[in-house]
C-alpha cells in the first residue's frame, strides 16, 4: 500500500531538502499529500518548491509555514535561496500569517499520514499544540553521539524541539552523527546533471554549496532521514525512551521509558546507493534496460 506523508521542510538552503524531494518523487511507496515550507522567508521556500515541480511535472500542494521561531532566535539566511532557479512562481491569494497556511496544511492531512520534519520544528510544533494527529514522525536532527555538537534544526528552535520531541507522539530522530558518515560526490553530481532541467540545478547548487564550505563532498543529511523511514532495515536504531533537549540545543537520550528512537548506525554503501538511484528517478532518469 502507498503510504501518505507530509514534508515539513526548510527547502532553499542547503541543497539537502531538494534533493530529499527529488527522493520522495522517486519513492513510490509514497504520496506526498503536503508540503509546509518553513522557517525565515517561507513564501520564498514555497516559490522554490513550486518551481521544482513545474520542472519536474509533479504536482504538489504546498504552502508557507511559521516563519519566525518559538525560542526567538534569528533565522539563520544562507542568502542563495532560489538563487539558481531564475524567475520563480508566484504565490496564489492571501497568505494567512498563524496558524499559517503551512501548519493548516499539515492539520488537514489525514490521521494515518507520517510526517517527515527536515527543517526547524517550528511548525510541526505549533500543528501538534493545534491538535495534529499524525501515525509517526521522522526528523533529522541533533547529534546523539557528542553532546557538545550542535546541530542546526534544533538548535535553531529549542523550545520548538522540546514540544515535539516531548509530544509522545512515535517519533524517529537521525542526527549528524549518523547522516554525516555518508557523502554524495561527482560521480552523484554527475548522474543527477544528467537528468534534465532540475537535475541540472541541483547539480549546480551541490557543487556552490560544497564550495562554500571548501568540500569535495555533499552530506546528504535530509535524503537519508527520509530514506530511514522508507528503507529502515539499511539502519540501527536505540529501542524507543525519553530524550532531552538542552537550553544550549544539545540532546541526548536518558535511557527511560519514551516514544523517541534514534537512529546509531547506518549501512553507508547500501544507503548511498539508495539514496542516488531514488534521487535520480525523482528527477526522471531514463535508464537503459539490461541487455539479456
Amino acid at each position: 500500500m502507498t503510504r501518505t506523508l507530509l514534508l515539513d521542510t526548510d527547502l532553499g538552503s542547503d541543497v539537502d531538502d531538494e534533493l530529499a524531494l527529488a527522493l520522495l518523487w522517486g519513492s513510490p511507496e509514497v504520496s506526498i499529500h503536503a508540503i509546509c515550507t518553513t522557517y525565515g522567508d517561507t513564501a520564498l521556500r514555497t516559490r522554490i518548491v513550486l518551481r521544482m515541480a513545474q520542472l519536474a511535472g509533479r504536482g504538489v500542494q504546498v504552502a508557507p509555514g511559521e516563519t519566525a521561531t518559538l525560542s526567538g532566535e534569528d533565522v539563520w539566511w544562507a542568502g542563495i535561496e532560489g538563487a539558481a532557479y531564475g524567475p520563480l512562481p508566484g504565490l496564489p491569494g492571501s497568505v494567512p500569517l498563524h496558524p499559517s497556511a503551512g501548519v493548516r496544511l499539515l492539520l488537514d492531512g489525514p490521521a494515518d499520514a507520517e510526517l517527515l520534519a527536515i527543517g526547524p520544528l517550528t511548525s510541526v510544533a505549533v500543528a501538534l499544540d493545534e491538535g495534529l494527529e499524525v501515525a509517526g514522525i521522522t526528523v533529522m536532527g541533533g547529534d546523539w553521539a557528542d553532546p557538545a555538537e550542535l546541530e542546526h534544526n534544533i538548535a535553531s528552535d529549542i523550545v520548538a524541539a522540546e514540544r515535539v520531541l516531548g509530544s509522545g507522539t512515535p517519533i524517529t530522530v537521525v542526527g549528524i552523527d549518523v547522516t554525516r558518515q555518508v557523502r554524495f560526490g561527482e560521480a552523484e553530481i554527475a548522474r543527477f546533471a544528467s537528468c534534465g532541467a532540475l537535475g541540472a540545478i541541483l547539480a549546480t547548487e551541490m557543487r556552490s554549496w560544497m564550495a562554500r564550505w571548501d568540500e569535495d563532498f555533499e552530506v546528504p543529511h535530509d535524503p537519508l532521514t527520509a530514506l530511514a523511514m522508507l528503507q529502515p532495515d539499511l539502519f540501527s536504531f536505540s529501542p524507543p525512551g525519553a530524550v532531552e533537549v538542552a537550553r544550549t540545543g544539545a540532546v541526548r537520550r536518558l535511557g527511560r521509558e519514551g516514544s523517541v528512537r534514534v537512529a546509531t548506525g547506518v549501512d553507508v554503501d547500501a544507503a548511498r546507493t539508495a539514496m542516488a538511484d531514488r534521487i535520480a528517478r525523482g528527477l526522471g532518469e531514463q535508464r537503459e534496460p539490461v541487455a539479456r
